[in-house]
């Protein structure tokens, strides 16, 4: 195949590129999203894994004859636009077959690229990669970590997404067919160029598409993590874009050293937020408090430094060209094998539990898939196959538009986070009453197992609760589409917030909200064999008293759970006001139970001792005495208080009403 036609001054083969690229990174999040919240709500695998069929798409290149692959490409795209239209329209395992179909699409055609008389070179991709970033970024900032422009809230913007990219196919696509010449290079290079694409968009998928993930994961200022990426892939794409002269050529070797400092940095964060867990029921608790800053340098050097992945991609379609789409399938399907797997590693260091044997080999390694990325990184460029040179050896044609749309985009982004993450409204100094919510989100998912977060925000703004805990709230990570929902919910209702254990710590999430300032905020993390159990604590001030907040959610055998209600009353006792709430995973009356119970008073028995409530006004229909739900022995959702509260109201409203699997419950406390 001959060499791509030169950009020749003209942004929209790197747009289409930044297009295409949005859409994959979106496409893949929805996909692995949806695959996991179904298997979520059975509890196990089914018809859903299906979806991971779409893995295979590249072998389509196999049947492509000679003359195919603009047409081959043209097609790919077309499904690929189409299913990303359809995506905020759809749910469930449809859901699944769709998103899955546009990712597959990507991958046939990269297959086709570069293709011959067209305007889509290496350098259009490197740069298109680095505006999909910026939009990806700015989209989550604006809808405080949820991509505005996924699901049914998005469909417009989604639309018009489709729309610009379909208009800017006519400008960078070649106007008649060509005739497929021989492949050219080695398998082994082929393979190499796409073991280092894809390492470098799981990347991109995995971590700097959202940097609310970072947050999530190390405690690390959002507002400083999104100012560095944007700022670090804006001033790059508008020194490319200039088409200036590197002040020193990118060799192979400058870009191995500069991909080991990205991938050092990456790695050294994540250990340095490692957890240590107790060993034993007997094993004394681990409290952890939030980290200082010297601890957030790692990940900010790593934000730095992740221009690097532009110049990866360059990389990789220079070592890939020549190639014809029959050559390309086999190596493109070997690379998106290898960025499914890293994904599932990561998921599974999370549910290690679930797993057997290999689960226990996993546990506490969230480090391990990312150094699977780094190899995937490093390695392609040290293999001898790899040519010498690099993109920035030359001077590019200028392209100032797309400076331009770096900064603007860059700045749009910095704005939304801004706005978004404002600050929260001061609440009355001396309430005479307290409203407390706990509620299992189930990680933002419905009963039917589909994306639920607005309708849980629309749910808790109806209770508007002063203090909420979340459990399962540890959504920013791939398997729940990256979105930080503590987050997401205290922005949108204005409350203060603890994430509570980070992500690297692979529990399912304790958050806490609150209208009032948290201060001494920590996590105690206590003995597990299934689920990693790590409780969130703080203290708030309400009418000169100091309360504290405990927001649990154990998991596992009855050892498991009675070595944390030993700890949760231990952790209470140097407090004359406590608030307890969460997901214990136990019934009345178990020995987990009566070890609180022994010390704190249960809300819903104090307003109602025989165990049963009257409905709520607002959901009469969801009530235990309504949904053939027996909320005197089946319950496990609890608020347990100090003795000096008194309970004046207590509900439980059920799913679907709840808009999550578990039932809401709620009370409305006062001092006595």
């Amino acid at each position: 195949m001959t060499e791509p036609q030169p950009d020749a001054g003209d942004a929209r083969p790197a747009l289409l590129s930044a297009f295409c690229f949005l859409f994959f990174i979106q496409l893949l999040t929805i996909w692995i999203e949806s695959i996991y919240r179904l298997s979520l709500i059975e509890l196990s695998p089914g018809k859903e894994l299906l979806g991971l069929v779409f893995m295979l798409a590249p072998l389509v290149a196999l049947f492509a004859g000679r003359g195919a692959p603009r047409w081959l490409f043209v097609g790919s795209l077309v499904v690929m636009f189409v299913a990303r239209a359809l995506c905020p329209l759809l749910e469930g395992t449809t859901l699944i077959f769709a998103a899955g179909a546009g990712a597959g699409a990507f991958l046939v055609a990269v297959c086709c690229l570069p293709l011959d008389g067209s305007r889509v070179s290496p350098r259009s991709l490197g740069l298109g990669l680095a505006i999909a970033v910026l939009l990806s970024i700015a989209f989550r900032a604006w809808g405080s970590s949820f991509d505005i422009s996924m699901g049914r809230q998005g469909d417009v913007l989604a639309w018009a997404l489709v729309a610009c990219a379909a208009f800017l196919c006519a400008g960078s696509l070649p106007g008649s067919e060509t005739n497929e010449p021989p492949p050219s290079g080695t398998w082994a290079g082929r393979v190499a160029a796409s073991l280092l694409l894809f390492s470098n968009l799981a990347v991109v998928y995995l971590v700097l598409s959202s940097p609310a993930v970072v947050t999530a994961w190390s405690g690390s200022s959002y507002l400083t993590g999104l100012l560095i990426i944007s700022l670090s892939f804006g001033l790059i794409l508008v020194f490319q874009a200039a088409g200036l002269r590197s002040p020193v050529p990118l060799s192979r070797g400058m870009l191995v050293v500069w991909n080991a400092a990205f991938v050092s940095a990456l790695v050294a964060g994540i250990l340095l937020h490692r957890v240590g867990f107790p060993d034993s029921p007997s094993a004394p608790v681990l409290i952890v408090h939030p980290t200082a800053w010297p601890y957030h340098i790692p990940f900010y050097l790593m934000f730095l430094l992740s221009p690097v992945v532009v110049f990866n991609v360059m990389a990789a379609f220079t070592q890939g060209s020549g190639a014809s789409p029959r050559a390309q399938a086999f190596p493109i399907l070997a690379g998106m094998v290898f960025l499914v797997v890293v994904t599932l590693l990561l998921i599974f260091t999370n549910t290690w539990g679930y797993l057997g044997p290999l689960g226990h080999v996993l546990r506490n390694k969230f480090y391990l898939p990312f150094v699977l990325v780094g190899a995937g990184m490093l390695i392609p460029l040290l293999l001898p196959v790899w040519q010498a040179a690099f993109p920035l050896r030359k001077d590019g044609p200028p392209l100032i538009p797309l400076g331009i749309a770096a900064l603007a985009i860059g700045l749009f982004a910095l704005a939304g986070a801004a706005y978004r993450s404002a600050g929260a409204p001061s609440p009355l100094n001396s309430p005479e009453t307290l409203t407390v919510l706990t509620y299992n989100m189930q990680q933002g998912t419905d009963v039917e197992g589909n994306r639920n977060l607005h309708g849980q925000l629309a749910f808790l703004r109806e209770v508007n609760a002063d203090i909420i805990g979340l459990q399962e709230s540890d959504t920013a990570r791939p398997s729940q589409g990256h979105t930080d929902a503590p987050r997401f919910f205290a922005e949108n209702l204005g409350y203060h917030v603890y994430y509570g254990p980070n992500t690297i710590s692979g529990t399912y999430g304790t958050a806490i909200l609150s209208r009032f300032p948290l201060e001494h905020p920590r996590t105690i993390f206590t003995y597990s064999t299934i689920d990693e159990v790590g409780t969130a604590v703080a203290e708030i001030q309400v009418g000169g008293r100091r309360i504290g907040l405990f927001n649990n959610h154990p998991a596992g055998p009855e050892e498991v759970k009675r070595a944390h209600a030993e700890a949760l009353v231990n952790e209470c006792a140097p407090y004359e006001s406590v608030i307890t709430m969460g997901d214990h995973n136990t019934r009345p009356g178990s020995p987990a139970y009566e070890l609180v119970t022994d010390v704190l008073s249960e809300t819903w028995l104090q307003m109602y001792p025989g165990g049963s409530g009257p409905p709520h006004p607002h959901w009469p229909e969801s009530t235990p005495e309504n949904r053939d739900y027996d909320v005197s022995t089946r319950r496990i959702d609890y608020i347990f208080t100090s003795p000096n509260f008194e309970v004046v109201e207590s509900y439980y409203v059920l799913s679907p009403d709840s808009e999550t699997d578990h039932p809401a419950h709620w009370s409305v406390l006062r001092w006595k």
